[in-house]
């Protein structure tokens, strides 16, 4: 075939017949060949060949005035075979018939970084095994999310009772979210959820209702479980928060704002692990979860979910403060897990010690204004080792086995460390006496209360 068949048959001139290999040979050897400017032409009878490897076949002499025309037609020629050759391989790539960077088997070592340079700008993150799509997430997840309201006695409503009614004058004083845990009945929530309630109800996702009894909670961990009355119920798988990364994706599902907003589902990230909170109402310090998807209030006690659609944590708080956006924090499921067993079985975390006293933190403000030391105040006593060691209600414990209590973290801290029957020493001082003394205490068991 002739290699430039496409543009030679528009002129169908008789063209010579050769073919190619290691050499270029003429199929007619009774031809010669000459050199007319554009390409070689055969003449004459006289047989010759042309090889590869042979030197060119010098043209014929002509008058020294066209050498200059010959050079000129000799460099468009070049041109023109060039710009066929670009033309031609445009085209067999265009056809198919040569791919750039296409061999799976060759290929230098340029083309295939390039492509793996591409890999990797275009694959903006690894996705693990098993993960399912946000809609799967949800799917799974929000029958096994429950809405808890919490009924008080109102104080303030005067109302009237129909004689020999035993109704309970109550309203729903707060509402937050729970987890299924087993499919009789078993939910666990935040502690906070449920504190104080005369009355505890349960809508499942589906808006059935049920009264809830609180099988037991503890304030430290802000963690509490309750139970209702029902069989057949979705539970929600538990994960291991463990195996979180930073900037893994997560859902969380919840009641924001009440029953109003059930089962409403946000998406973030996890913002960063082992994050240390500290409870501003007892003063204990938890490792939590730190992701920027959105939990409000009533989110408090719903699920956080990795990728697989497991529950890795439970929301607990929210900084809901001007200037801060998206700081959500969720008890890690790993520590959850050991407290919700307690609960469960004991109605409180067992081996959990406690010093068994009452009171606030004195800190540098009330210490000046009030004329006393800073450290713990104590109001009541309820473990009987306290009173045994001396300490009365009006005491201020000023350091515990030697640290100095200078933040209202310290002294739970030290206790939490401890377990129940163990012994602490206590710098106590007497600001009625200016009596200072120091005690040892045996740790009591703690009950959740």
């Amino acid at each position: 075939m002739y290699p430039y068949d496409d543009n030679d048959n528009q002129n169908n001139a008789p063209r010579d017949n050769y073919t190619t290999g290691s050499s270029y040979q003429w199929n007619n050897p009774q031809q010669q060949v000459q050199w007319d400017g554009n390409t070689y032409r055969s003449y004459g009878s006289q047989p010759g060949s042309y090889n590869s490897s042979s030197p060119e076949p010098e043209p014929p002499k002509g008058p020294k005035k066209r050498t200059g025309t010959k050079i000129l037609c000799g460099v468009l020629a070049c041109l023109m075979i060039s710009a066929g050759s670009i033309g031609g391989f445009v085209a067999l790539v265009n056809n198919g018939y040569v791919t750039l960077n296409g061999g799976a088997s060759s290929g230098s070592a340029s083309s295939s970084q390039a492509s793996t340079s591409s890999s990797i700008l275009t694959t903006p993150t690894t996705t693990k095994a098993g993960a399912l799509t946000a809609q799967e997430i949800a799917k799974k997840v929000i029958p096994s999310v429950v809405c808890i309201q919490n009924y008080q006695v109102s104080q303030s409503l005067n109302l009237q009772r129909k004689s020999g009614s035993d109704e309970t004058a109550v309203s729903p004083t707060s509402e937050g979210s729970g987890i299924i845990i087993s499919s009789d009945g078993y939910i666990v929530t935040n502690a906070h959820v449920v504190s104080g309630a005369d009355s505890l109800k349960v809508i499942l996702s589906d808006g059935k209702s049920h009264e809830a009894k609180l099988i037991g909670s503890d304030t430290v961990t802000d963690l509490a479980v309750v139970k209702i009355e029902a069989t057949g119920l979705t539970v929600a798988e538990l994960g291991s928060s463990s195996s979180l990364q930073v900037a893994d994706t997560v859902m969380a599902i919840g009641n924001p704002g009440g029953l109003e907003f059930n089962s409403s589902v946000t998406i973030g990230y996890v913002s960063a692990l082992n994050r240390e909170i500290t409870n501003s109402e007892n003063g204990y310090t938890m490792k939590c979860i730190q992701t920027d998807a959105a939990i409000n209030p009533g989110n408090s006690g719903g699920a956080l979910v990795n990728s697989a659609g497991q529950v890795i944590g439970i929301n607990s708080s929210k900084i809901v403060a001007e200037g801060y956006e998206g700081l959500g924090f969720a008890i890690p499921v790993d520590d959850a897990k050991p407290i919700i067993e307690d609960l469960k079985q004991y109605g409180y975390v067992k081996d959990r010690a406690m010093l068994g006293i009452s009171g606030q933190f004195v800190d540098t403000m009330i210490s000046r204004f009030y004329g006393l030391p800073v450290g713990y105040y104590v109001s009541s006593v309820v473990n009987p080792s306290v009173n045994a060691a001396g300490i009365e209600a009006g005491d201020v414990i000023t350091k515990i086995d030697g640290k100095e209590i200078n933040s209202s973290t310290v002294l739970t801290t030290a206790i939490a460390a401890k377990k129940p029957g163990e012994t602490v020493a206590l710098s106590v001082t007497r600001p009625k006496t200016g009596k200072t003394f120091t005690a040892t205490v045996t740790l009591a068991q703690s009950t959740g209360s």
